[in-house]
């Protein structure tokens, strides 16, 4: 297992230019060189570069397992046929999804892992289709009284993290549709309680944001077990 601190485009929001999963993971392609080779090192599955409608902002637009990807509809035809060719190379039955949703940040709108996910009301009319998609249990469900539920959460098969406001009867909810061991509360890069933002994680490996202080990853590295 390998845990990187890092930051990239001189940022420590790394978790919005980076998508990761246990079959692969997403980077800008406009990242340089150097980062391209770190981040290669460190994070242990495939890694493809990558843009949504030009933009590096990965992370912000898609929320994916190992079973699929959820992108926006303004993705363009050539990123969605680089998307296909990757992901066909590792799993010719992986989904990907393009969802007309006005509202279209996914990775903020959705919290999701191989087990199940957790949407925002703002995506109600699209549950079946992020089901299909994703192919776990779909629960419309928001707490510590937000809307972005994959903006205030961190999750993968082990563990999930979410924001300090969050309530023991939420973190009890939150535990049973991802079919985690442990949800915890926690913050990132000095305690920002935007977790997505500041990380990105699968099951065995994690890339977080350089300001993540001493307790933050010791609380984050031991809930999802990295």
């Amino acid at each position: 297992m390998t845990i990187l601190k890092y930051q990239l485009f001189g940022r420590n929001s790394v978790g919005v230019y980076i998508a990761l999963n246990n079959l692969f993971g997403l980077y800008p392609s406009t990242l340089i060189k150097s980062a391209e080779k770190k981040i290669k090192t460190a994070l242990g599955v495939p890694l493809f570069p990558f843009s949504i409608n030009n933009s590096t902002l990965i992370g912000v637009y898609t929320a994916s397992n190992k079973n699929g990807i959820i992108v926006p509809h303004i993705i363009r035809d050539d990123e969605l046929t680089n998307l296909k060719t990757y992901t066909e190379k590792l799993n010719n039955d992986y989904r990907i999804g393009v969802l007309k949703s006005i509202d279209n940040a996914f990775g903020n709108l959705i919290l999701c892992n191989d087990k199940g996910a957790i949407i925002s009301s703002f995506l109600k009319d699209y549950r079946k289709e992020i089901e299909d998609t994703l192919g776990v249990e779909v629960t419309i469900y928001e707490f510590a009284d937000n809307y972005l539920p994959g903006s205030i959460g961190l999750v993968n098969n082990n563990g999930c993290l979410v924001h300090p406001l969050t309530n023991d009867d939420e973190i009890e909810k939150i535990t049973s549709i991802l079919k985690v061991d442990e949800t915890d509360v926690s913050t990132v890069n000095r305690g920002i309680p935007y977790l997505s933002s500041g990380a990105s994680v699968n099951d065995t490996s994690g890339i977080f944001g350089l300001e993540c202080t001493g307790p933050e990853m010791m609380r984050l590295t031991n809930v999802l077990r990295l």
